[in-house]
């Protein structure tokens, strides 16, 4: 990448009054950023090879929290849960059915991927926490379950 393309890069960086301007071209990356809310200079880009680029550390699903009644069950990611297969159809489960461990509570829909949401005990729904269509984040109880 030559120093002319940079100088453009910071110029619209500049001109846009952007924070950060991120620019991948084949096997080379580079980052722009405003420093204390001006942008950065044009000889200070940052050169990151794609092959050494940090890797985004991947959420663990949270752990079942046991309450005086039951089990809650929370979300293992951020997305829109669904509590039935389709629209207009049956949900998946209502209060007081029996699951068992892998049964489908729910879907977590996330960047356009469609994550079942599996039972991890066996039990009775003991609640419903949340509502068909709702945003929910990670860690967010879903169910409630009392064990059998």
């Amino acid at each position: 990448m030559d120093t002319n393309k940079i100088n453009e890069l910071a110029k619209i960086l500049r001109q846009n009054q952007l924070t950060k301007l991120d620019l991948t071209e084949g096997d080379t990356r580079i980052v722009l950023e405003a420093a204390g809310g001006k942008p950065v200079a044009a000889e200070a880009p940052v050169f990151v090879p794609v092959e050494t680029a940090e890797e985004v550390p991947v959420e663990t699903p949270p752990e079942k929290t046991e309450t005086a009644a039951g089990v809650e069950q929370k979300s293992p990611l951020v997305g829109t849960v669904y509590l039935a297969p389709q629209a207009g159809a049956e949900p998946f489960v209502k209060v007081g059915d029996k699951v068992k461990k892998g049964d489908v509570l729910c879907i977590v829909e996330s960047m356009k991927m469609f994550n079942h949401i599996e039972a991890e005990l066996e039990g009775t729904i003991e609640a419903i926490c949340v509502d068909n269509g709702q945003i929910v984040e990670f860690g967010q109880p879903l169910v409630r379950i009392l064990p059998e």
